[in-house]
């Protein structure tokens, strides 16, 4: 079973960062309600937009109108004077009338501030009023009979509107610069700065509304429970009812692992004291029947008066081995279970600074001579050789314990993988939630053996749960590994599946150089 690579690491942090962010109040709530807004926001800019610049175009076509008509009101009096006159006919009378109507027209386009033209039959170029001869060509280029038109000269705008007097066949053509309705632009600007003034304040003011009226409360509920605390939120009443309600299932919580710690405490209590109990009677069992038999047959001589010597000695001294290799087994026994209770005896033994890698380079030469040869054994050790601090003999137990468990694992042969590198444990790291963060060295025990089920998994580390035969362990192997890694202030982790061999991770805090 391989071990997770950085690339591994790093893709199972960004999934879990993209799902706190997707999964968050921001994304879910504020973020669709703050976009519903803006859009709205910005189709009501757009129709004020459109409206406005409806108004302002209206505005300037009005104008105009109101000129054209102004201006065929005086071309159609000088007209009607002539018929009532019955002068319609007399040229002289007719060009007299022509120019005066002209002369009005162009009275009339200065009063305004209109630049203008009148083209006769022939083209002939009746009026410019105030018209630069390269403006006008310009104009003559856009200009369409009853409708505004606008153009760009020479970096300025124009408005330009033509029109008709079909009795004379003029051509009446007037302009007027953009900037004569700047009043009129200015006031489309201002339009467009409030409308974008008011959206940006709506928005504003909604961010401040949830953030002050649900993110705030939300955070001053979720905050002290991610740190263990009891949330002491005072305010909306919805908020404040959450806030007593999570402060009470906490406490409950808290009871009830009080409760149940308690529970497991005894449980535990009465396996260990059933299990002794079991195995140290089943020694003395051994012990006191060995010991009878020497006796019975001491006994059986001395009342026979035979003398004790030859096959009868061996007899008694085998009785007499015989007991002392079960009392053997009850010290075993008995130091096995003061490692486990963490009375760990210093006979000889001290926590010093070791190297990890020497302690498994030792495990791997006896795993070698002492290993069915159908097993394979690959050793892989990091370059980084990280020293710990703690007891060598321990250490090396606990990981032939772990040895010993996946060599049990593979009774028709297999793989046995043992692996050495360095880690950094970050805090609530996604893999190591509960670890405290630092740098630790790793040993990895990998094997190809039957793998272990959930049910078995769940009490793998209890103390005498085994399933092997009665004969054949204590169920204290893998308990001791734990204790005895608790001891080194390391942790133990397991994966495995039916079928699929075991990994066994154990992390020991390196030792900091001073």
């Amino acid at each position: 079973m391989a071990g997770c690579p950085q690339n591994s690491k790093a893709g199972i942090q960004m999934k879990e960062f993209r799902y706190r962010i997707l999964n968050s109040l921001a994304f879910r709530i504020i973020f669709p309600v703050v976009a519903t807004v803006m859009v709205m926001g910005f189709v009501l800019y757009l129709f004020v937009l459109s409206s406005i610049s409806d108004f302002a175009y209206k505005t300037i076509k009005d104008a105009f109108l109101d000129m054209s008509r102004e201006i065929y009101s005086v071309c159609d009096r000088g007209l009607n004077e002539l018929l009532v006159a019955g002068a319609a006919t007399d040229e002289k009378a007719i060009r007299i009338k022509k120019a005066l109507t002209i002369g009005m027209i162009e009275d009339l386009l200065k009063q305004y501030n209109f630049e203008g033209s009148i083209t006769g039959e022939n083209n002939e170029e009746l009026l410019s009023c105030c018209f630069l001869p390269d403006l006008q060509k310009a104009v003559k280029k856009v200009a369409k009979t009853s409708s505004v038109e606008s153009l760009v000269h020479q970096g300025k705008k124009y408005y330009v509107y033509q029109m008709r007097f079909d009795p004379w066949e003029w051509h009446i053509l007037f302009v007027r610069s953009a900037g004569e309705y700047s009043f009129l632009i200015n006031k489309v600007r201002y339009a467009y700065m409030a409308t974008g003034s008011v959206l940006l304040i709506t928005t504003l003011a909604l961010l401040y509304y949830l953030n002050r009226f649900i993110k705030f409360p939300l955070n001053s509920i979720t905050e002290p429970v991610k740190r263990g605390e009891l949330p002491e939120y005072r305010g909306i009443y919805e908020f404040e009812y959450l806030s007593d309600t999570i402060g009470h299932m906490m406490v409950e919580k808290e009871k009830l692992m009080e409760q149940i710690i308690q529970e497991r405490k005894l449980k535990g209590i009465n396996v260990l004291a059933s299990g002794v109990a079991h195995n140290f009677n089943n020694i003395l069992v051994g012990v006191l029947g060995y010991i009878s038999l020497a006796r019975m047959k001491l006994q059986n001589a001395k009342a026979a008066g035979k003398p004790v010597q030859g096959e009868f000695v061996d007899e008694i001294l085998d009785n007499l081995e015989r007991a002392g290799a079960s009392a053997d087994k009850a010290g075993s026994l008995a130091r096995e279970l003061s490692v486990f209770s963490k009375k760990m005896a210093r006979e000889g033994s001290h926590f010093a600074s070791v190297s990890i890698n020497t302690i498994i380079a030792e495990l791997n030469e006896l795993l070698l001579n002492t290993f069915p040869k159908n097993i394979e054994i690959v050793v892989s050790l990091t370059d980084e050789d990280p020293l710990i601090e703690g007891d060598p003999s321990q250490l090396e137990q606990a990981l032939l314990n772990v040895c010993v468990n996946s060599r049990d694992a593979m009774s028709d042969g297999g793989k046995l993988t043992i692996e050495t590198s360095l880690a950094s444990i970050a805090n609530k790291d996604p893999i190591y939630p509960y670890i405290q963060p630092g740098d630790y060295a790793v040993v990895k025990i990998f094997d190809t053996g039957k793998g272990i089920d959930n049910e078995t998994m769940v009490h793998i580390f209890e103390p005498f749960f085994t399933t092997k035969p009665v004969d054949k362990g204590t169920g204290l192997g893998l308990a001791t590994v734990y204790t005895t890694i608790r001891a080194h202030h390391g942790h133990v982790r397991v994966e495995s599946n039916p079928g699929e061999g075991s990994a066994f991770t154990i992390l020991l805090p390196v030792l900091k150089q001073s």
